[in-house]
């Protein structure tokens, strides 16, 4: 007698309801992206945590959290469906209408963002594209896990091992056009928390012997970015990514901050020849190398407002 699960099979149709709600947050969100009703989510959850004998969800607060070991099943069921997906590419089909998973830093939103989707507009040859903005160390893990398929990332802890294009930025400190600092006063830094540019800036600080305080706290880009215009202090960015309302400050007190690596980068098992256009526009997008000329130029003296 056939039985539509055995116990030495779990049905692909489990692992990606698993990534679903992972990546979604709820049984509801994750119903509605599967087209299925939240009883069937219910339902294949509590199959998938027979089969692997464990519970895989906890409550927390008012959504739901991964168990340790949901955390394991997540990577393992992430590799599985990329494996699974890349098969059925050689067939020139993403499944599921699946969409290319693409991220890039949140710093790079307001350069980046509006040329991104153009390129990815009907009739641009590029179809069906899902844009996500993160901290470069989170994408890494997404990147990895095979929770994105592309990534542009800066100074990542570890390299992924597909590299499609690398490149240097130079990392500067930014302040309000009229901020002025007392004389003596320690440097008042925008801050987030173990990002690069915090890690950037501190380790610049303290090598140089500078002392600074932290004035303003946030994960929110737009938040820290008012908190700089309104004269809080001072937040390290990449060069090119300086808003126009900002400006580069270059005073002598300040500790040199270094070059950084940025790239794109793809995941495991992605085949590059069925994202080959996407690829290309991102590099013109993103890659300071490889940016037409005549934007080179204009950027190259928007981006300095010192005097």
């Amino acid at each position: 007698m056939h039985h539509r699960y055995d116990k030495t099979n779990i049905p692909i149709e489990l692992l990606r309801t698993l990534v679903a709600i992972a990546e979604l947050g709820s049984f509801t969100k994750a119903g509605s992206a599967l087209n299925l009703t939240q009883s069937a989510i219910s339902a294949q959850v509590k199959r998938l945590q027979q089969l692997v004998g464990a519970e895989l969800f906890t409550k927390s607060g008012p959504g739901l959290r991964l168990t340790g070991q949901g955390e394991i099943v997540l990577g393992y069921a992430q590799r599985i469906l990329a494996m699974n997906d890349q098969i059925l590419s050689f067939g020139g089909t993403r499944p599921h209408g699946q969409p290319l998973r693409v991220g890039f830093p949140i710093g790079f939103a307001e350069m980046a963002l509006p040329e991104l989707i153009n390129r990815c507009a009907p009739g641009q040859g590029i179809d069906g594209v899902q844009i996500r903005c993160d901290i470069s160390e989170d994408m890494l893990k997404y990147l990895m896990s095979g929770r994105l398929d592309v990534a542009v990332l800066t100074s990542p802890s570890h390299t992924p091992t597909h590299v499609y294009c690398e490149w240097s930025e130079q990392m500067v400190f930014v302040r309000a056009p009229d901020f002025l600092l007392s004389p003596g006063a320690p440097l008042p830094l925008i801050s987030w928390p173990s990002t690069l540019s915090d890690r950037v800036v501190i380790e610049a600080c303290e090598q140089s012997g500078v002392t600074y305080s932290v004035a303003f706290v946030s994960a929110d880009h737009l938040a820290r970015n008012l908190a700089v215009q309104g004269g809080l202090g001072f937040v390290a960015m990449v060069e090119r990514t300086v808003p126009p309302k900002l400006k580069i400050a270059r005073e002598h007190y300040l500790p040199a901050l270094p070059k950084i690596t940025g790239g794109i980068y793809l995941r495991e098992a992605l085949d590059r020849r069925t994202v080959e256009p996407l690829l290309q526009a991102m590099d013109t997008i993103f890659n300071p190398d490889h940016r037409p000329m005549n934007e080179r130029a204009a950027g190259a003296v928007a981006k300095d407002r010192s005097p």
